[in-house]
């Protein structure tokens, strides 16, 4: 586990190099991970006890991830990387989320009625794999002109 902290350290000073917190069950198995972290300054929460939905969403994402990754043959690394990139883009720019409002967390504005079938629109990402499907108003689905 500590060899595992010690890698992600080396990765987070890389760009983006983002990681502010981690969050994770109160397992003993990442006492050594939390020590490695805390001395590069990065802030361990852990859930409360006997909380098992406490992860819900983190393990949502990680479902999304295998669920997706599953039909894939990735070829190295980069691929890999391409390929959780194009999920994270999915999962908060174009998939509802039911812990807001079952809105996206990215500003969009919702259709006042349905609009006619050849209006309606398909972004794709990974081959199809990952679908979100908007209204073609003259304006790109995050609200910017096409």
């Amino acid at each position: 586990m500590r060899q595992q902290a010690r890698n992600l350290c080396m990765m987070e000073n890389e760009p983006p190099g983002n990681i502010r917190f981690v969050v994770h069950d109160r397992d003993t198995s990442f006492l050594p991970f939390d020590d490695v972290l805390k001395s590069d300054g990065i802030a361990i929460i852990k859930t409360p006890p006997a909380t098992p939905q406490c992860n819900a969403f983190a393990e949502r994402f990680v479902r999304e991830c295998r669920e997706t990754l599953d039909n894939l043959i990735l070829i190295g690394e980069s691929h890999l990387q391409h390929a959780l990139n194009a999920i994270e883009r999915h999962h908060n720019q174009h998939r509802p989320h039911q812990g807001l409002g079952n809105k996206i967390p990215i500003e969009y504005e919702y259709p006042d009625k349905p609009a006619p079938p050849e209006k309606v629109k398909c972004d794709s990402a990974l081959g199809g794999l990952l679908n979100h499907y908007y209204v073609d108003t003259g304006h790109s689905c995050n609200g910017k002109a096409a």
